[in-house]
């Protein structure tokens, strides 16, 4: 597992997630023509005849709280000079504001007022399908904002909304289809561009996506963020010189953005610049101590300096702060295996599994620490079943394919050789490592041994095959 491809679950080393890869359903207002935003609350006293435009206006405003919102639509929904459009808004409203409080029950209960007061008023029902879609119902989100589509084609946002859901469920095309629309209709929205970008990026098209990336920059050119999301795609193209430049100038416009520094440290790590690494790593957390990629960043630095006990320390802080971060279980694993606790790293690889199900290198390490446990049989009918696409060719499938007695080390070191000469090298001394294991499974130690050393030699520190090899060759001194 490695830290030199982005992209790749299986990287040892994390990136803080930018603007295009989590997104949340939006909900939004209904503009002042049709009606007045999206707010809610219970019965006060009746307004006065002058009274409630003004609590109209303060309904649809963004600048109080959610309860004065709520208290102000509550008033002017007392007023019988309301049309049918301003009352069905004021619920929408009402819905808006409970969103912002996250009661999405009564958020979803003030769209359902505000649809049967006015049916055709779409933006109560892409607000309900951001509320459904915030409850993880996503057959009921999908439903409203096809309606709000179908009611109102102009809706930017039911587009971008339904677009969120469509990557989801996998279906980019569709929702490129919706962003393109979306920036159709609002060109000079630069968050729009921030999303296709991260269609873009989940279809593997780093070029339309460093594209998307540029304009949504000439829009916004003071966003920090955009920058180190843009910083990152450079990484993932293996241009550590842009996307260096692009992290300094985030922490130029705002030097207290700790995921540009996490992001730098990243870049750090690759280029093996580990004393750079290390001030930006420090510094994200001095920043912001909770950043869980931070923390895991810096347990990849402990593993270059070989202090193993701090390395373990930090990502236990990474999962202990963010549950669900897959490469601190990953990385974990690895120090348990290369101390011969197999069991534990079956644990932590058994759940990388579950949050990374597609991620070959967690599924060869599970196999590892399974058949190192005395349990190669189980393992490998386990890997078989569980990595579909080894056939394919892609890196590490060739390895993949051994294990599952399919292929031979000549065809693993043959197939390491694709790719550009950063690739190729740490392909290579992933082979020495796998096949090593594979030797050493079958009894073979001479052939495990000299694979071993290749891999420590060729390995780049924070690989986890370097410390593997390391173990390995310690257990086999005894």
């Amino acid at each position: 597992m490695r830290p030199a491809r982005k992209s790749e679950p299986a990287n040892v080393i994390s990136r803080t997630i930018p603007p295009p890869t989590r997104r949340r359903f939006r909900s939004g207002s209904a503009a002042c023509g049709r009606g007045w935003l999206a707010l809610a609350l219970l019965g006060l006293a009746a307004p006065s005849p002058a009274q409630w435009k003004s609590d109209l206006q303060t309904c649809a405003g963004a600048s109080l709280s959610p309860e004065e919102r709520r208290e102000a639509c509550t008033r002017a929904l007392q007023s019988d000079q309301l049309s049918t459009v301003d009352r069905a808004v004021t619920y929408n409203n009402i819905g808006v504001a409970w969103k912002a409080q996250g009661d999405l029950d009564r958020a979803i209960a003030a769209y359902d007022r505000a649809i049967a007061t006015d049916p055709r008023l779409g933006n109560a029902y892409n607000n309900r399908g951001a509320a459904f879609g915030a409850k993880g119902d996503l057959g009921s989100a999908l439903r409203d904002f096809d309606q709000a589509i179908a009611l109102d084609p102009q809706l930017a946002q039911a587009h971008r909304n339904r677009a969120l859901l469509l990557q989801s469920r996998g279906d980019l095309e569709g929702a490129i289809k919706d962003l393109d629309e979306a920036i159709r209709l609002e060109p000079r929205t630069a968050q729009i561009y921030v999303e296709r970008a991260g269609a873009w990026e989940a279809k593997g098209d780093l070029g339309k996506a460093t594209a998307d990336l540029n304009e949504s920059i000439r829009l916004e050119p003071e966003r920090a963020e955009l920058f180190v999301a843009r910083g990152v795609l450079w990484d993932r193209q293996h241009d550590t010189t842009h996307s260096i430049a692009d992290y300094d100038e985030a922490i130029r416009l705002n030097p207290l953005l700790a995921a540009a520094y996490n992001d730098r440290c990243n870049t750090w790590l690759i280029k093996e610049a580990y004393n750079r690494a290390a001030e930006d790593c420090n510094e994200a957390l001095k920043l912001d101590p909770d950043l869980a990629q931070a923390h895991f960043n810096r347990g990849v630095l402990w593993v270059v300096g070989s202090d193993f006990g701090k390395a373990k320390d930090e990502f236990d802080q990474a999962i202990r702060l963010q549950p669900q971060f897959a490469p601190a279980y990953k990385s974990r694993a690895a120090l348990n295996f290369d101390d011969g606790r197999f069991d534990a790293a079956q644990a932590d690889l058994a759940q990388a599994a579950r949050l990374l199900r597609s991620d070959p290198y967690v599924r060869i390490w599970l196999y590892l620490a399974q058949a190192r446990a005395g349990h190669a049989d189980a393992a490998a009918r386990e890997l078989g079943q569980s990595v579909a696409d080894a056939a394919n060719g892609a890196w590490p499938g060739p390895v993949v394919q051994l294990y599952l007695g399919r292929s031979d080390p000549g065809s693993v070191f043959k197939a390491a050789q694709q790719g550009d000469a950063r690739a190729q090298a740490d392909q290579q001394c992933e082979a020495a490592f796998y096949v090593g294991e594979w030797h050493l499974l079958r009894g073979e130690n001479g052939q495990a041994l000299r694979l071993f050393e290749d891999a420590q030699r060729t390995c780049r520190k924070s690989f986890s095959e370097s410390g593997g090899a390391r173990a390995e060759l310690d257990r086999m001194a005894r």
